[in-house]
């Protein structure tokens, strides 16, 4: 398990200094129209306002065992990309290229006809490889998507996606809610992943579609 964890931090440690080429730097006027969009879904504290103006990604998770058989994850990641939505979305909308954008995403397909997005994730802090299957729109403009888990792991999983215009750049976020029959996975290490992968990922999608 240790072993684990000095990956997660080296790994996490890699990321960080490859992202902050790109991070951007809002001014303290954009608190507020960040702030009011995200209320919503989750009400980011004035530390994590701040560091998302910084150009930061937060990324909060959150599992628990309501009952002695199950789970219950929240999961909350946001990041303001560099760019305006159109511009973010005309590659964050391929999300059968996926694979191609980060590491541990090994397969990724995308059905148009019935949306369904279908990926495969493998990374060290699983016990086991996680086969993921929702239903999304292709997003490719600014506004508000719901979408499910409809089967598999974390089957009934509910969440939301935020793509909205800030000026002259994109806020990005998204909200997860799930219970279910409990995983082999403890809680601490389903906890840790889900924020580690949520952090990893927003940073790399927003990394590879700059240009």
């Amino acid at each position: 398990m240790r072993s684990r964890f000095f990956l997660l931090f080296l790994t996490l440690l890699l990321s960080n200094k490859l992202f902050a080429q790109n991070k951007i730097q809002l001014a303290t006027n954009f608190e507020k129209p960040v702030s009011e969009e995200l209320k919503p879904f989750y009400s980011p504290s004035k530390g994590e306002i701040e560091d998302l103006l910084k150009g930061e990604v937060i990324s909060i998770g959150k599992v628990e065992s309501p009952t002695e058989k199950e789970q219950q994850m929240m999961l909350f990641v946001s990041g303001i990309h560099p760019r305006n939505c159109n511009r973010a979305m005309r590659k964050l909308s391929l999300y059968e290229n996926y694979h191609q954008y980060m590491d541990f995403i090994k397969t990724s397909q995308y059905d148009e006809k019935k949306q369904i997005f279908l990926f495969t994730i493998d990374h060290t802090l699983l016990p086991f490889p996680m086969i993921v299957k929702f239903k999304i729109p292709r997003i490719k403009k600014e506004g508000r998507y719901p979408f499910t888990f409809e089967d598999g792991f974390l089957k009934d999983l509910q969440g939301t996606v935020v793509v909205k215009e800030v000026g002259k750049y994109c806020l990005l976020g998204l909200k997860t809610d799930w219970r279910g029959a409990e995983s082999r996975i403890p809680n601490i290490v389903f906890s840790t992943f889900i924020q580690t992968v949520g952090k990893l990922g927003l940073e790399h999608l927003i990394r590879v579609s700059l240009f």
